[in-house]
């Protein structure tokens, strides 16, 4: 009978122990929608590091054909430069650091549940695709012996072609109208039983026209969900989530705080503005 434990069998009972950040736990806290688990592994290599660090890694998936508008495209300005990105200096986070990305083709990612209410509503869809995208994750710096590193802040630029960039406003604010509330009924399994569960969502527009050529500031609301059985008015849950979206020529930018940074909504017009001076030199037409 052995009497030490294998190698295998060591790096098994270790795992145990160890906390994997779900890739939907992310996407929860930035609604941020995309960061691939290739990001969470960058993570620890990153936390090592003294001061701000930057991981930048290319996308190399063609845009669909439709999406790209060769008679638009400016050989000037194509790729969209490190520089058009907020700063680590321009954010509400000490000693952060930042993952980024870059890619082609990318679908223009608002707000995935506000959409879901809006496919509900019959809100007809407008898939819009951008020539080239960047994006970057803001993460708060970790400590040894602390929780793993909370996004902080997502930042999505996207160029589109002109057109693109006009429905997309245009889709936002029908999304918005037709979704100030919405209730949704989904059923969920537990000890082999099925419950329907119902949560609600509300959605306003907290500012608009506030930075670049055109702007919203969206703020949802949700709510803590119940059984309809129960008939009990479902209470207003926190956090409150915020959206700036911004646009500055044919460059879109997305931007989600965290809501545990404590953002008004003075501080995010704020930030949309320094958005948009980031976007402007890297825009089309400039400015």
């Amino acid at each position: 009978m052995r009497d030490e434990p294998t190698f295998v069998e060591h790096v098994h009972r270790d795992l145990r122990d160890v906390r994997w950040p779900e890739p939907e736990e992310i996407r929860a806290t930035a609604r941020r929608r995309r960061r691939r688990t290739a990001a969470l592994a960058a993570v620890a290599v990153l936390a090592a590091v003294t001061g701000p660090a930057y991981a930048l890694t290319e996308r190399t998936s063609a845009p669909p054909t439709a999406a790209v508008p060769a008679a638009t495209q400016s050989p000037a300005r194509a790729e969209i430069p490190l520089d058009s990105l907020l700063t680590v200096t321009e954010v509400p986070v000490k000693g952060a650091v930042l993952l980024g990305d870059a890619g082609l083709g990318e679908v223009v990612r608002l707000d995935p549940m506000l959409q879901r209410c809006g496919d509900d509503r019959g809100v007809p869809a407008v898939p819009a695709y951008s020539r080239y995208s960047r994006s970057q994750t803001l993460l708060s710096p970790t400590r040894a012996g602390r929780a793993p590193a909370r996004v902080e802040l997502s930042q999505d630029v996207y160029r589109v072609d002109p057109l693109v960039s006009a429905r997309l406003f245009t889709h936002l604010r029908a999304l918005l109208d037709a979704c100030p509330e919405w209730h949704v009924v989904e059923n969920v399994v537990a000890a082999g039983e099925t419950t329907p569960i119902e949560s609600k969502h509300a959605w306003e527009t907290a500012a608009s026209n506030f930075a670049g050529d055109e702007s919203i500031l969206v703020r949802h609301v949700p709510f803590a969900p119940g059984g309809p059985a129960s008939r009990r008015t479902l209470q207003r849950s926190s956090p409150v989530e915020m959206t700036v979206v911004v646009r500055v020529g044919d460059l879109v930018t997305v931007l989600v705080p965290d809501p545990g940074l404590g953002l008004g909504d003075a501080d995010l017009e704020a930030l949309g503005r320094t958005a948009a001076r980031r976007l402007c030199p890297a825009a089309n037409p400039a400015c």
